[in-house]
């Protein structure tokens, strides 16, 4: 008998053999314990609770703005044309209402107050709303 004759009657005892085995029955070793039953608390007879419930839920919550930001259109008339340097000054030269004007670092236009002008913009601030007028390129 050769080699290859005796591994394939090898395998096949050993599937005969597995195949056997399979039917036999195993035993399940019984729970240690039982589960607990679920604690489940009744809810309150009358639905009040439960829609004053829902009802506080099913409401949006409220966003509290971070800053105030001013309407866009406060100062939709004026546009930022340039920036000068005047004696160590900064200068923003602001076109509007027919005409140009300069404002430095504390002058207002149209009640907004200048608070920084730096290389291509302004900051103006009124009552705590803010608005920054860019230079176009």
């Amino acid at each position: 008998m050769s080699r290859s004759d005796m591994l394939w009657s090898g395998a096949v005892l050993t599937l005969i053999v597995l195949s056997g085995l399979s039917f036999l029955p195993i035993g399940l070793a019984p729970p240690l314990r039982a589960a607990p039953a679920p604690v489940v608390e009744p809810g309150p007879l009358d639905p009040a609770p439960w829609a004053n419930w829902l009802e506080a839920r099913m409401q949006p919550p409220t966003a509290v703005p971070i800053r105030q930001t001013a309407p866009v259109d406060d100062l939709a008339g004026y546009t930022l044309v340039g920036l000068v340097e005047v004696d160590g000054r900064m200068l923003a030269m602001i076109a509007g209402q027919g005409g140009t004007r300069s404002l430095a670092v504390g002058g207002t236009l149209d009640g907004y107050e200048a608070m920084a002008i730096e290389a291509d913009h302004i900051r103006l601030v009124r009552d705590g709303n803010e608005i920054t007028l860019r230079l176009d390129r």
